[in-house]
């Protein structure tokens, strides 16, 4: 369930309360929506904490929210429609997109560490030497001379090295590579979403390759992976995907979430069976 008034005005402090309160309800921990969805712990504590300024740009964090939806089992139309809103009152009230804040700090940061690194390391010099001529040495002299019992074991140590560099390494045989003929296939994929709509995508294929990509107004994702292909779809109702020369339409209804995989043979929806094509 999305805790959320439809009345009051939506901001990030309240949009992540929501979304946490959300996750906790389904039984959730942070490391389950991470383990799930792949996205970084840091990014998920960013949007609970409603923390806008560590978040990437708004069509990956959208995504990242639509899949937080998913794991936790609710509709993401409500969440999605709140990010939106938190995100536009965040950049009107800031006057800035939140990612650019967080770079100027880091910025700020890393200058003032350059500056203040090799005066502390130039200090801590100083004071080594002056702890070691304390201790007994006379002068700089002593603290610099050579000691005998070290140049023996550098010469140990030489004479070590050049025996074991007359033992010949063995070689390592080349392994060739057995591919299983029933999968590794590369699939050739388009994603395409209906003019006027939008859709997310999250895939993974058998090499464990992943992404995700927020689709609008037409926009088509191609996609070159070794199958079989794990393939989320929002709004599958909006979606069209054509698998080598096979197109698949009406794949579910508007606002519906699938989960299928792909091979070069078409693809099945996971408990729903085979897909058939036109």
């Amino acid at each position: 369930m999305v805790h959320l008034d439809e009345d009051v005005p939506c901001d990030p402090a309240t949009f992540g309360e929501a979304l946490r309160k959300t996750r906790e309800d389904a039984g959730l921990r942070i490391e389950d929506i991470t383990a799930e969805t792949k996205v970084s712990k840091g990014i998920l504590n960013a949007l609970e904490n409603g923390d806008f300024r560590r978040l990437p740009e708004r069509v990956f964090s959208r995504s990242f929210v639509a899949q937080y939806a998913l794991t936790a089992g609710v509709d993401d139309g409500p969440i999605l429609r709140a990010f939106d809103e938190a995100w536009d009152g965040y950049c009107s009230s800031s006057g800035t997109h939140p990612n650019l804040e967080v770079i100027a700090e880091d910025l700020g940061t890393s200058i003032r560490w350059r500056f203040w690194i090799p005066i502390t390391t130039g200090i801590l010099i100083l004071l080594i030497a002056a702890a070691v001529i304390l201790r007994g040495s006379t002068s700089m002299d002593d603290v610099l001379a050579p000691d005998p019992r070290r140049s023996g074991v550098r010469q140990a140590a030489k004479s070590m090295e050049t025996q074991l560099s007359a033992v010949p390494t063995p070689r390592m045989q080349p392994v060739e590579k057995v591919t299983d003929p029933a999968d590794g296939r590369m699939v050739d994929l388009t994603v395409t979403v209906d003019h006027g709509k939008e859709s997310w995508i999250h895939y993974r294929d058998r090499d464990g390759k992943t992404g995700q990509s927020l689709l609008t107004d037409g926009e088509q994702l191609d996609l070159v992976l070794t199958g079989p292909v794990k393939l989320t779809v929002g709004n599958a109702g909006a979606v069209r995907i054509l698998v080598g020369d096979q197109s698949f339409t009406d794949l579910g209804l508007p606002g519906q979430v699938i989960h299928t995989e792909v091979t070069r043979d078409g693809f099945t929806r996971l408990g729903r069976g085979k897909v058939d094509g036109p």
